[in-house]
């Protein structure tokens, strides 16, 4: 059992917690309700400083000003924060509320992309998979967690996934092979050095270029090019294949809790994707899309596409074609320490389009991919009750998972 495995399924305690993040779903109904849990904590617990967002402290119905004429004492203890301060000031907070749903929970995770302080999330959006406690009792909730009572929490796996922009090569070896012919006399005069040091650039180049092309070699170890200038003379027969960061730039990454999806976009068209798992390459997908989802996400987009239910003790990666056009594409399940890495070959039709939990949407080329590893910063939820009852209580509940009527016992009349 390892750090992760034995702090999810004991009571802790949270270290001394002094600085509270809250963390509201942008709905004026929860303005007022954002103010009564403020007061509350500024009220009861006199070394707590509260962090509000700043788009509320204008608000009407949070009554800023009158807060504070009426208690001058809590200037300081209350705080606004914006997006930009939370990942820059993680370690100084403490602990996060949210008041929202689902989506807030994701939010607020997404606002740290290092370290995450622990979640204690109010339902009080639509659907409530992750939001465990009901507002009514934020009173106790609250008082329990600050006079440091134990705790149940969830430790939930999120992926760090990095885009690779495809780098176009500045030049061929093509213009540099013209170039050779019209300034030598002949096949065998010997070419420059300074060409000469062109020639093995160019090469280069061109290995980058040919590596782009070659969809059904990408997981080789080696690829036959088979390059030859007008004279004959072959420049490149058999190399080894370039590691991705040779021909890729690494242009942005993120934390993801709950998928990354990979689709087609407005394209019409169907999407072509290349697999690879720790190097090697699995399948090629031919989809509307592709789900790489985390156990946390598998009660989300990839419910919806058929992947499995995965409890979130599971460090598992979700594998999930969309609309697949392919019988035996099925969804799979693969330990959480495997690298993945999604490709859009230069032999696909169209471009496709990537989301990180349903945000920074970007375009992918011919060419680009994205990297997808566990990430060394996980979400910390904190349980209402523990993990597994809150879990199979979302399924049931929230979910609906096999509900239906019950069969009558044989010889009933009722």
């Amino acid at each position: 059992m390892n750090t992760f495995d034995h702090l999810s399924r004991n009571v802790v305690k949270l270290p001394p917690i002094s600085n509270i993040l809250i963390v509201t779903k942008p709905d004026p109904k929860l303005c007022r309700l954002t103010r009564d849990l403020a007061v509350y904590l500024l009220a009861t617990f006199p070394n707590i400083t509260i962090f509000v967002d700043k788009n509320l402290q204008e608000r009407t119905s949070f009554k800023y000003n009158e807060m504070m004429a009426e208690n001058p004492s809590w200037e300081d203890r209350l705080q606004f924060w914006t997006t930009l301060d939370c990942d820059k000031y993680a370690k100084q907070i403490h602990l996060v509320v949210t008041m929202g749903g689902d989506g807030t929970v994701l939010y607020t995770a997404s606002m740290f992309q290092h370290r995450v302080p622990p979640i204690v999330a109010f339902h009080l959006g639509s659907l409530g998979f992750l939001t465990n406690f009901t507002f009514e009792s934020f009173k106790p909730t609250m008082t329990n967690i600050l006079k440091g009572e134990g705790m149940n929490i969830n430790i939930r796996m999120r992926l760090h996934c990095s885009l690779y922009k495809y780098r176009e090569p500045a030049i061929t070896i093509g213009a540099i092979i013209q170039k050779i012919a019209k300034e030598t006399d002949s096949e065998d005069d010997e070419a420059s050095e300074a060409l000469q040091e062109q020639i093995e650039s160019a090469r280069r180049a061109e290995i980058n270029r040919k590596v782009k092309e070659m969809d059904s070699k990408m997981g080789s170890e080696v690829a036959d090019l088979g390059v030859c200038h007008e004279h004959g003379r072959n420049l490149i027969t058999r190399v080894p294949r370039p590691r991705i960061e040779e021909f890729m730039t690494p242009t942005d990454s993120w934390q993801v809790l709950n998928e990354v999806t990979v689709d087609r976009g407005s394209n019409a068209g169907m999407l072509q994707l290349e697999l690879f798992v720790d190097g090697n390459h699995v399948t090629t997908i031919l989809a509307d899309g592709l789900v790489i989802a985390t156990a946390t996400g598998s009660t989300a987009y990839s419910l919806s596409i058929g992947g499995s239910l995965v409890h979130p003790d599971k460090n598992s990666i979700i594998i999930a074609p969309v609309a697949s056009h392919s019988l035996t594409a099925r969804p799979m399940i693969i330990p959480g320490t495997k690298h993945l890495r999604v490709c859009v070959p230069s032999a696909s039709r169209t471009t496709a389009w990537a989301s990180f939990d349903g945000r920074y949407r970007q375009e992918l080329s011919r060419g680009d991919s994205i990297m997808i590893t566990a990430s060394k910063y996980p979400a910390v939820t904190i349980c209402r009750r523990d993990q597994s009852t809150d879990w199979f209580t979302g399924l049931t509940q929230v979910l609906n998972w096999n509900s239906r009527v019950l069969q009558k016992p044989m010889g009933s009349h009722l």
